[in-house]
């Protein structure tokens, strides 16, 4: 086939097509490179969603491509398409799922049988897609009132979780925040909004033009400012490192929380001496436990060599883990040299690992904790 045997509106959806794989492909790669610099866990899923998102847009790119004479193989592609676009919305409500717990909540595993069971019928179910000779497949009203049903789940749960990130996003990267959340969600919700309601018959391709569009956004929000990436919807009071070889708090940084943490007075003290064999025997040597549940706050803890860094928060999460893992290793191999030194004031160096690990987190201020 020659470009001249294709209409506008299929010159218009192939175009668009092929420009979303390219800003797809943009992003897996920005995302990559901030991954081996922040290594945060939850940039994985992100980078899974980007993947994914260059096969759904192939699938569109091949639909017009291979020709109305091969009915069967543009329906095989419209299908390959839709189910990509299932999988990209569990990575997706997955990647939030990351930053906001330590584990997936059982709405995870709701928005998998949605997307298994869409899967399912636009795969087997012969009814569930149509044929023109002017458009190519599209979905029958029968799979449209599944979307529809999916796309009410889907933009109720994804707004409940983005909305509790808000109020904790610091001012000074407010608008890149934004368009990040923005950009996250249009590949998602738009495609079903325009699918569902017919608008994608109506003007052939604008359903890949939100997918490109939401891509960019992300890409540009990257760009813009890249602590995007890590925004904790909790409250997070301090990170500590203790010397296990001399029972001592070498580092010591409060953060500016959303409201009071606990008393620093006393649980420091009480954390170097009472707990002070229990850190050292069960965390540091076992590494068995991770995390310590109190009423209010979590203790979560990383050991590595001979420090034991520990962090005081309202919750768990995948990224605070991951983050803590990272500055643990990385503040070892930079003061190990010298961490039985009674020179506590070398670490208010550290402060570059902070801002390096702990980018999504506020305004802190480093107390030095001496004997």
């Amino acid at each position: 086939m020659i470009l001249t045997e294709y209409t506008f509106p299929q010159i218009q959806y192939i175009v668009l097509s092929w420009f979303s794989v390219l800003l797809a492909l943009s992003g897996t790669m920005i995302v990559f490179r901030e991954y081996r610099k922040l290594r945060a866990q939850p940039l994985i899923y992100l980078e899974l969603i980007l993947i994914f998102l260059i096969p759904y847009n192939i699938a569109h790119g091949l639909l017009f491509l291979v020709g109305f004479q091969n009915q069967s193989l543009m329906i095989f592609f419209f299908r390959v398409q839709m189910i990509f676009l299932f999988i990209v919305v569990f990575f997706l409500v997955f990647f939030i799922e990351s930053l906001r717990a330590d584990k997936p909540s059982p709405l995870i595993l709701m928005m998998l049988g949605l997307g298994l069971g869409n899967g399912l019928v636009l795969s087997v179910i012969p009814e569930s897609v149509h044929f023109s000779l002017e458009i190519g497949p599209y979905l029958s009203d029968l799979a449209r009132i599944i979307f529809g049903v999916d796309l009410i789940c889907l933009a109720f749960l994804l707004s409940i979780r983005i909305s509790r990130f808000i109020p904790f996003v610091p001012r000074v990267y407010l608008k890149p925040a934004l368009l990040f959340y923005f950009g996250c969600l249009s590949p998602i919700l738009f495609p079903l909004v325009l699918v569902s309601t017919k608008l994608s018959l109506l003007v052939l391709g604008i359903e890949i033009l939100s997918v490109g569009l939401g891509t960019f956004i992300v890409i540009i929000a990257i760009l813009i400012d890249e602590r995007v990436l890590r925004v904790l919807p909790f409250n997070t009071y301090r990170i500590s490192v203790i010397n296990m070889n001399i029972g001592l708090s070498i580092f010591d940084v409060l953060f500016d929380a959303k409201q009071s943490g606990p008393d620093s007075s006393i649980l420091i003290p009480h954390l170097m001496t009472a707990n002070f064999q229990f850190v050292q025997s069960v965390i540091h040597d076992t590494e068995k436990i991770k995390a310590i549940e109190t009423d209010n706050y979590y203790f979560i803890f990383e050991a590595y060599k001979d420090i034991v860094a520990f962090v005081i928060a309202d919750k768990t999460s995948m990224l605070i883990k991951s983050s803590l893992k990272e500055f643990t290793k990385n503040f070892y191999e930079k003061f190990g040299e010298n961490i039985d030194s009674s020179e506590i004031s070398q670490y208010t160096e550290a402060g570059a690992l902070l801002d390096l690990y702990f980018a999504f987190l506020p305004s802190y201020k480093i107390v030095s904790i001496g004997s």
